[in-house]
């Protein structure tokens, strides 16, 4: 059978619209990429007056597999998740006895790595691994997502938008911008007029945060910069007197000319250049300049005027378990559900102010040869957030920022484990986490993937789990 993704989402267009009168499941993941795959498919079904039932995964496993009643519908869609668990699907469908059946039918539409087995007509399996395309940096899920409504309709480019923002949820711009694929989504985003693109320096918070507090909390390289206000203070008088600026550092990166972030950029490699290996130095370009992406309809200086801001909201509420929040403001809700996701955000910065200071006072980092990593007792971090705390560890001096980090989270049935590694580690020595992570967790009876730079798993136990990590790495 021919697998290239166009043939995949011909077969899959042509699916949905002889079962648009059937019984129709649609199942999401929860992160960014997966609410903003579910804001396409929920639009592209309302477009073409089918009834569908949509469900939130927070993940696809035997246990919650066992949830999906597969016969008592016509077609089953999965977005955002599916290729790495099409065995376990293929075990459901088996069982249930409708294997190749003409009367149930599966659509996957996925960029996650697939896993290899055998699989029957009836599963329509959408996946630039099948084109051998990187699914990690060419097209994230609403990417795959945006391709299946656009075959059902070219004149559907307006939702293109939240394709890009899953992207940047899934950081497939983690080189500065973006590539493949992406790049034709990108454009019928900017054609519309719905996304800016332009270059730009690569601090976080550059519409919500005064410019000191975006460079205070830049960790891709530690400098004598990193969580000191006075130094910084000093960096940007030193930048305005030797460029005859006036750059006020309380202003938003946003608010800069281009002029004046060149100055920044410029001076702030100069002296990144002396805190990093020799053979490392080539790529800090691409860690301190890039692309940014803005939504052009909202308003500058909030935070979903830029994608990677609009993504931490999102992850503000889902992380918790709200779903609803981040999808009915994707949908245009400036009121109620705005302004709980305000709320949310500010609840879950609390949080991980919280979860980092328990870090730093309470658990010690085990160093060793090629990685480092901490244990988390049960209760005292949020499995949630524990990822985006492994990653803000690199603040604390005791963490080697020449090194990826791995949390270790226990938990009542088990362990949850989150890798983290700079950008600058992922240029510098094509560290692959999610490699190490798969196989490790793998070993010891669990199961884990992600990204390069970013992943996680769950395992039963620890005890040969950082044994299996660094024979590895």
């Amino acid at each position: 059978m021919v697998n290239s993704m166009e043939f995949q989402l011909k077969r899959a267009t042509k699916t949905l619209m002889k079962n648009k009168d059937g019984n129709i499941l649609v199942c999401t993941h929860v992160d960014t990429d997966g609410i903003t795959s579910r804001a396409i498919l929920e639009e592209l079904f309302n477009r073409l007056e089918i009834e569908g039932e949509f469900r939130f995964l927070k993940q696809l496993n035997r246990e919650t597999i066992e949830s999906i009643p597969f016969k008592e519908y016509n077609l089953v869609i999965f977005a955002d998740l599916g290729s790495g668990q099409i065995n376990l699907i293929n075990e459901k469908i088996r069982e249930y006895d409708i294997w190749d059946s003409r009367d149930h039918s599966i659509v996957i539409l996925d960029h996650h790595i697939p896993a290899y087995c055998k699989i029957p007509d009836n599963i329509i399996h959408v996946n630039p691994w099948n084109d051998n395309l990187d699914g990690g940096k060419e097209i994230c899920g609403a990417g795959v997502a945006y391709k299946f409504a656009k075959m059902c309709n070219p004149n559907y480019t307006d939702l293109a938008k939240y394709a890009i923002l899953g992207a940047v949820g899934d950081i497939q711009n983690l080189g500065g911008g973006f590539v493949g694929l992406n790049r034709g989504i990108l454009e019928d985003a900017k054609v519309r007029g719905d996304i800016v693109e332009f270059p730009d320096l690569q601090f976080y918070g550059k519409h919500t945060r005064p410019m000191f507090v975006s460079m205070r909390y830049f960790t891709d390289v530690r400098t004598d910069l990193m969580n000191n206000d006075s130094r910084i203070l000093n960096f940007i008088k030193m930048v305005n007197r030797k460029y005859n600026l006036e750059i006020d550092p309380r202003e938003p990166i946003c608010s800069l000319s281009t002029e004046e972030k060149r100055a920044i950029g410029s001076e702030f490699l100069s002296k990144c250049n002396r805190y990093v290996p020799l053979s490392w130095i080539k790529y800090l370009p691409k860690v301190i300049f890039g692309m940014s992406y803005e939504f052009s309809g909202e308003m500058i200086m909030t935070p979903l005027r830029n994608l990677e801001e609009f993504s931490t909201c999102i992850n503000a509420c889902s992380r918790y378990g709200d779903y609803k929040t981040p999808l009915e403001v994707l949908k245009g809700d400036r009121g109620r559900y705005y302004s709980r996701m305000l709320y949310m955000l500010n609840r879950h910065k609390k949080n991980l102010f919280k979860a980092l200071k328990y870090i730093r006072e309470n658990v010690e980092i085990i160093q060793r040869d090629k990685f480092q990593y901490f244990e988390i007792e049960r209760g005292k971090i949020e499995e949630g957030i524990v990822g985006i705390v492994a990653g803000m560890s690199y603040s604390i001096e005791d963490v080697d920022w020449k090194k990826p980090i791995f949390a270790i989270k226990e938990g009542e049935n088990g362990y949850k484990i989150s890798a983290r590694c700079p950008k600058l580690l992922t240029f510098a020595e094509n560290i692959n986490l999610a490699d190490a992570v798969s196989y490790a967790s793998m070993k010891v009876g669990g199961s884990g993937g992600g990204h390069r730079f970013a992943c996680g798993a769950y395992i039963p136990y620890k005890e040969d789990f950082i044994k299996y990590i660094e024979d590895r790495l």
